[in-house]
């Protein structure tokens, strides 16, 4: 029943555009550049899976939507930095997540249930 729920809710012009752009990107990526690190296939997988999602309708509603995607941001500063590449952005990402889940964190600490 899953699968044709998601079936439904896929927006096809735009998983279309994601694979094209993860198919080319994949292709520079691991053929053009030569062989990858660990840390470049660890991180492509989370990339890929954040790409992936953002052209299902509905996604955002979902309650592990923002957290999950801060946590993304947190995997791919700490894969970047591992790398060793792009230092500077590295810590943005890892920033920029551990700040999204802090407030995610105090946005839902300060939601207090309706009582009556």
């Amino acid at each position: 029943m899953a699968l044709n729920t998601l079936r439904s809710r896929v927006r096809p012009a735009a998983l279309l555009l994601m694979l094209v752009i993860v198919g080319a990107t994949t292709y520079f990526e691991f053929i053009y550049y030569g062989p990858p690190s660990l840390y470049t296939v660890v991180l492509w997988i989370v990339v890929v899976q954040m790409l992936l999602a953002a052209t299902v309708k509905g996604i955002r509603s979902h309650p592990l939507y923002q957290p999950l995607m801060y946590g993304g941001m947190i995997a791919i500063g700490v894969l970047q930095y591992l790398d060793g590449d792009w230092f500077i952005l590295a810590g943005l990402f890892v920033i920029a997540g551990i700040a999204g889940v802090a407030t995610e964190i105090r946005s839902r600490m300060n939601t207090t249930p309706e009582t009556g």
